[in-house]
């Protein structure tokens, strides 16, 4: 009846994403106040998100241009006729399969020369990615440029005024539940990717304790060490169910976008202190189209769901080390958050913080030592499952093409302006309360993931229920480190005691 299951979804449509994108204006723009931060805020996340939809879905499709007698086609045949010694010239279509168009009359050697003569000239000639994925890399860029610079002015917004959406609580939840299910679907729908099947292996010889050989390929990253903890896990749940590793691998990424719902809802209910807005904050995380394009991706999932509980247990610094540490564990740029948190929670706070983060580091390191061979094995795993690629910064080809030199200047620049935030945001005094370091921390993870060496831009789940958080958020400059919060609390205890003391002498 259906040429595909009911419950996929169509993310290579753009009528699909032009109803996803009226969907989302009509629920949370704020018409009555066109001018605010709000609305700038949604208008940059849809272009983040749909670039990034456009970009993926046409990064591997080829772009073929057929013309006749054009510039470019008199170019080629006219020099194939000075080369080749006056073959007679044709009609060639400019596509990229130019190799396999043979004039009449010629040898094989004539004709492949002709191929390859043509192909060069057409590589040299010609941007072979289509249009969709270059306007989408530049709109993917640009929108991600521009949240970073409204993310590093987001202390000085002080004015946070309470903006309903435009559909109440009812309503959201009857949006909220269907899109939640849909997505789940459409994981449980979808193969496992590649690196899903590697994390799952991964976890079966964590278990047995088996060596595991990384692939040759230097750029293929293998499963972070909280990723192969997990599919340990999973095996084990897996083997007592009698349940296949893919669909060991769908439970495992169902679990952590359910990780992320929950703790949007957690913080919103503890520190916003309003239920509306974690349903609001949790639509609009099901409805983006970037989460719908990576939502079979356990390593863009799992990052953000650590940090999101980190935030939501944050007046406990042992747990909220743990789960950091967790992200370090799963995402290498995490790692560069742990200065920010240590100096949020002070003296004593940042003590029992930084034990915990290193408890977990040495339990991370010891599930790579089971799965290694011997010392060398060990290290290797552990640079590039960590993937800790900073040093491949300025290591490109010989032959660096204008595409990958242009990468190569945007990676050093944001570079150096990540490392310029990350050094301000930790040495320079400024007021330690949640926002801020909420606010701080999501600045860090947007610059990080726009210098990474792989698909700059792409990895907008890592950030995106931080940026939510940042966009939604009341004040929240009384949620300070609890070590302030006890001495804060004993000042007062002393103030009414020495008061009350004072006034039973007056009485006396």
């Amino acid at each position: 009846m259906f040429d595909r299951p009911f419950l996929s979804m169509d993310l290579a449509n753009p009528t699909w994403w032009a109803y996803v994108g009226l969907l989302v204006i009509a629920v949370y723009f704020r018409f009555s106040r066109f001018f605010s931060i709000r609305n700038l805020d949604l208008l940059l996340l849809l272009a983040v998100s749909t670039s990034l939809t456009a970009t993926v879905l046409y990064r591997d499709r080829a772009w073929t241009v057929e013309a006749e007698g054009g510039p470019l086609l008199t170019r080629v045949n006219a020099l194939m006729a000075d080369v080749l010694g006056g073959v007679e010239r044709g009609t060639i279509p400019v596509a990229y399969r130019a190799d396999e168009v043979d004039a009449p009359g010629e040898s094989a050697g004539v004709a492949g020369a002709r191929g390859g003569l043509a192909n060069q000239i057409l590589n040299s000639s010609v941007d072979q990615r289509h249009p969709m994925y270059r306007w989408g890399s530049l709109v993917l860029l640009t929108s991600s440029a521009c949240l970073l610079v409204r993310l590093m002015f987001d202390e000085s917004l002080t004015r946070r005024p309470r903006l309903d959406q435009n559909l109440n609580l009812s309503g959201l939840m009857c949006l909220c539940i269907p899109a939640f299910g849909i997505l789940m679907a459409h994981v449980a729908l979808l193969s496992p990717p590649q690196h899903a099947q590697a994390t799952m292996q991964y976890g079966q010889a964590l278990l047995q304790r088996q060596h595991v050989e990384l692939l040759a390929d230097e750029s293929s990253v293998p499963p972070a060490p909280v990723e192969t903890l997990m599919a340990a896990g999973g095996s084990i749940v897996g083997d007592l169910a009698d349940t296949e590793p893919d669909w060991v691998a769908r439970g495992l990424v169902i679990t952590a976008h359910s990780l992320v719902v929950l703790g949007l809802l957690v913080i919103s209910r503890l520190h916003f202190a309003s239920l509306q807005l974690g349903v609001s904050m949790v639509c609009l995380y099901l409805l983006l189209p970037c989460t719908g394009v990576y939502v079979h991706q356990l390593s863009h999932v799992l990052p953000a769901a650590c940090l999101t509980w980190a935030f939501a247990c944050y007046r406990r610094p042992t747990v909220a080390g743990i789960l950091l540490g967790l992200a370090s564990g799963t995402l290498f740029f995490a790692i560069f958050l742990i200065p920010l948190w240590a100096v949020f929670y002070g003296r004593r706070g940042a003590v029992r913080f930084i034990i915990s983060v290193t408890a977990v580091a040495v339990v991370l390191a010891g599930t790579l030592m089971l799965i290694s061979q011997d010392a060398s094995s060990f290290a290797e795993k552990l640079i590039r499952s960590t993937n800790w690629t900073v040093y491949r910064l300025l290591m490109e080809p010989a032959a660096v093409q204008d595409a990958q030199l242009s990468q190569t200047i945007i990676r050093i620049l944001m570079a150096a302006v990540f490392f310029v935030m990350l050094t301000a945001m930790t040495v320079l005094p400024r007021p330690r309360n949640l926002e801020n370091l909420l606010g701080n921390s999501t600045s860090l993870i947007v610059a990080a993931q726009l210098w990474y060496p792989q698909d700059i831009g792409h990895y907008v789940l890592w950030y995106l229920p931080l940026l939510l958080l940042v966009i939604f958020r009341p004040r929240l400059d009384r949620l300070i480190p609890p070590d302030r919060l006890e001495a804060t609390m004993a000042s007062l205890s002393s103030v009414s005691s020495g008061s009350l003391r004072s006034s039973m002498v007056v009485e006396n």
